[in-house]
């Protein structure tokens, strides 16, 4: 009897899941696999069904149809509202030339809502921008407003230097002026909680500085000033200096 109840409830799915799907999954590549299960016990009544999928495509567009990001997964799998993707990857294109990738979001695994538009996960994440690298552990993005939070583990580096500190929230997208063309980059990132500054060595020269220790910075990537509010601890040329508040001009050559 559960099996052919497993088997009417098969039949009567199968058109559900997949018409939902083709609002999010619009490249599919492999088998899409259709999981009915029964759990164990005589008052086990609801059952559920699984769509599993690989090579995800999700395309986003602005409102001239022109093509602005897209996300991308190896594999997936549906069950209700929930979307666990694996080996994520979410890149922006160029508002000048829709082929050239100016941002990437990289994730291992990650729990996508297409209603809300947002991704999560407590595993490792990296964006690479034009200008900097961010990684951390633990996420959650909203892609309407490009606000990320990295709950662990926060890392910015450039070619100058490498910031690390507990966590941060992050504003992914600004839209800058220069020779004639828009890019993309970050917009804001404030790092909270045991922060650390550590300049290359090429540059420290040029900043006078060669590491810093603050509870928070916070950095503005139109001006490319990162800003520390709150008591700082630098090391310049082997000597520790303490300092109420201070600033470090990523611009300045």
């Amino acid at each position: 009897m559960k099996t052919e109840a497993c088997s009417r409830e098969r039949e009567r799915a199968v058109y559900r899941p997949l018409a939902y799907a083709r609002s999010y999954i619009t490249t599919i590549t492999a088998t899409v696999a259709l999981v009915c299960t029964l759990p164990a016990g005589a008052a086990a009544q609801k059952k559920s069904v699984e769509l599993k999928a690989d090579g995800i495509a999700v395309p986003f567009f602005d409102a001239n149809g022109k093509l602005t990001h897209r996300l991308n997964a190896k594999t997936g799998v549906v069950t209700g509202a929930a979307q666990s993707l694996r080996d994520v990857e979410l890149v922006y294109y160029s508002t000048k030339d829709p082929t050239r990738i100016v941002q990437t979001l990289l994730a291992a695994d990650a729990l996508w809502d297409p209603k809300k538009e947002t991704l999560t996960g407590r595993g490792a994440i990296e964006v690479i921008t034009e200008e900097s690298k961010l990684t951390g552990e633990g996420f959650d993005f909203t892609l309407s407003t490009a606000l990320l939070h990295l709950h662990h583990a926060f890392t910015m580096a450039t070619t100058d230097l490498r910031l690390t500190s507990d966590r941060a929230t992050v504003e992914l997208m600004i839209e800058q002026k220069g020779d004639d063309r828009k890019v993309r980059d970050v917009k804001r990132c404030e790092a909270i909680g045991n922060l650390h500054v550590v300049i290359a060595p090429a540059a420290r020269e040029r900043y006078n500085l060669e590491e810093l220790w603050s509870p928070l910075a916070i950095y503005d990537g139109a001006t490319q000033i990162i800003t520390f509010p709150q008591p700082t601890r630098s090391l310049v040329k082997g000597r520790t200096v303490e300092s109420q508040t201070m600033t470090i001009n990523l611009s300045a050559k």
